[in-house]
């Protein structure tokens, strides 16, 4: 795919995220002063959070790398809020994975959500889930009974606000839901911004799709030339 090409599929992205999305009000924080502790989070919680090795990224030092399609995605390294590590070393290149946008305010991704949620159960045991969530520190009270109306646990959530250069380069819209499916080989298979008529039907089909690429070095493809 040429440079052109790519860039017309990049534009195309950013224009589908203004079609039944939802678009936040303003920009994740990036001040260290904005950020503090949920004072809803249990004290184990805190405790686990507090000697978790995953630094956290609350300011951007420079523009992040942004998906793109064809090419590898961007690395990174999160943690949940109960410290669950999701390595990008261990997944890129590897093994699909899913990453989901959301926020509780976002009225679309009551809808979104319980679609993302059903095609990913039937294929738990053959892909990674990670679910973001884009509420601010004042709006976590609401990330959590959004989780909760959706039968999902607040703790393996993590905060988009904590890893601003995953966050923007995986989500350069800024606005949810955004599901970014990436397949075995390590590059985008689909990219979904909001919700439209045929998402579902879609949505399975870039699933099997990323489940069933080649890994980024399987033995088929490894073995030089005679």
């Amino acid at each position: 795919m040429s440079k052109q090409s790519r860039a017309c599929s990049v534009i195309s992205w950013l224009a589908v995220a203004l079609l039944a999305a939802c678009v936040p009000a303003a920009p994740l924080p990036s001040s260290p002063s904005s950020i503090a502790g949920s004072a809803r989070v249990a004290p184990a919680a805190v405790a686990r959070a507090a000697s978790c090795p995953v630094a956290k990224q609350r300011e951007l030092q420079e523009r992040p790398q942004f998906i793109a399609p064809e090419e590898r995605v961007p690395e990174f390294l999160l943690a949940s809020q109960s410290c669950e590590i999701f390595d990008s070393q261990r997944l890129v290149g590897k093994q699909p994975f899913v990453v989901v946008f959301f926020a509780s305010w976002c009225t679309v991704c009551e809808h979104k959500i319980p679609l993302v949620r059903q095609a990913l159960s039937e294929r738990a045991d053959e892909l990674t889930s990670l679910f973001v969530s884009l509420d601010d520190d004042d709006g976590w009270t609401g990330t959590e009974a959004f989780l909760h109306r959706h039968g999902m646990g607040a703790m393996s959530i993590v905060a988009g606000r904590d890893f601003l250069g995953f966050s923007f380069g995986y989500n350069p819209f800024r606005s949810v839901p955004v599901v970014v499916i990436v397949g075995r080989s390590g590059r985008v298979v689909d990219v979904q911004v909001g919700v439209r008529d045929g998402d579902g039907a879609r949505l399975e089909q870039a699933l099997d799709r990323a489940i069933d690429e080649l890994p980024e070095r399987a033995l088929l493809t490894s073995y030089p030339p005679p």
